[in-house]
């Protein structure tokens, strides 16, 4: 090996730990080289957001606690088929909902008039209510959010935030044509995630309530409907999860690449403000970098950040929600390791 390559190779790896390394290799080391440790020290933190998000399915917010919902869902459903309503899924991808085999006038029932609810015995609250609208799921949500009841009962009363004890919110799910809006409460705030979903990649049938309250055993035999047996309602529970799941596929694309492209763009942005940090920090007559360059203090910058990155990589996996600020604050501690050490003025 050349001793040219060795020193090429020599300050890349030391660059990771040192500083001096990563000053020289940016003087004196391969362009290219230099732009492919930028490329990775900005893509490798991302690399956990990103898993996190691609791998998240619909159900993630029941999985830890149900919240009722298994009892709650199987009962509206029930009923909903009990009175003649059906649920289907047209060629466009779009909800078709029927009643008695007829299209539903969403007019007789929108916000105003919600298709089921499920109220429970002992608080006379209520637990679980379906929305079924055509209007705008961002203003179906609006209107629904604001609705609230008093304890105890099922009269709506208005949120008084000095006594929000008097007052709750049932969890609810919101149907329209081209999407569905799934919300979790307890009392006056949300206990778990709210969740959207859509039926592009949901397969054309025309029974799916009826698919929903399809439960078999290991054998492959229907188990009869009923709200005492657990096996039932779990297993109902379990379809409702399934098509929660499927319902977010497009969702969890747009919004995994959405999130990553906005943390590439911060990690881009953190990484050319500290470069251009550094040049700041060597103005000045007494300190002997002075000579430095834009250019030269970002070319340094992207040497430095590959560490940074490397640790967000790894302890991110551990720690998702926290990988931007592990790379945030490990950046600027490295950057600040540099002008402290190897950046500061000579003293007079």
């Amino acid at each position: 090996m050349k001793d040219r390559t060795k020193e090429i190779v020599k300050d890349g790896f030391a660059s990771l730990v040192n500083n001096a390394a990563a000053m020289r290799g940016a003087k004196n080391g391969p362009l290219w080289l230099t732009i492919v440790m930028f490329i990775l020290s900005v893509f490798l933190p991302v690399i956990p957001i990103f898993v996190s998000g691609i791998t998240t399915n619909g159900d993630s917010f029941l999985k830890s606690y149900s919240y009722g919902l298994d009892r709650y869902a199987t009962k509206v459903a029930l009923d909903m088929q009990s009175e003649g309503f059906e649920f289907g899924i047209s060629k466009d991808h779009l909800l078709s909902i029927t009643k008695n085999g007829n299209e539903i006038n969403y007019e007789d029932y929108g916000i105003a008039n919600p298709a089921a609810s499920y109220i429970d015995e002992v608080t006379g609250e209520y637990t679980f209510r379906v929305y079924l609208t055509n209007s705008k799921l961002k203003d179906a949500y609006t209107a629904v959010n604001e609705k609230y009841y008093a304890v105890t009962t099922t009269e709506e009363t208005t949120y008084d935030k000095n006594n929000a004890a008097a007052s709750y919110r049932p969890s609810y799910i919101i149907l329209t044509p081209s999407d569905l809006f799934v919300v979790v409460n307890k009392g006056s705030k949300a206990v778990a995630s709210s969740y959207t979903g859509d039926y592009k990649t949901i397969k054309e049938d025309n029974a799916y309530l009826a698919k929903l309250l399809t439960v078999k055993d290991k054998e492959g035999n229907e188990i009869a409907p009923s709200m005492v047996n657990t096996v039932y309602t779990d297993g109902v529970f379990k379809n409702f999860k399934k098509f929660l799941c499927k319902s977010y596929e497009t969702l969890r694309i747009k919004n995994t690449f959405g999130t990553s492209g906005i943390y590439l763009a911060i990690f881009f942005g953190l990484s050319v403000v500290m470069g251009f940090l550094m040049w700041i920090l060597t103005r000045g007559k007494n300190n002997p970098n002075n000579y430095f360059t834009p250019w030269l203090t970002m070319k340094i910058q992207a040497r430095l950040g590959l560490a940074p990155a490397l640790i967000t990589l790894i302890v991110g996996f551990f720690l998702t929600s926290y990988a931007a600020i592990i790379y945030i604050v490990t950046l600027g501690l490295r950057a600040m390791w540099i002008s402290m050490k190897e950046l500061r003025p000579i003293a007079q």
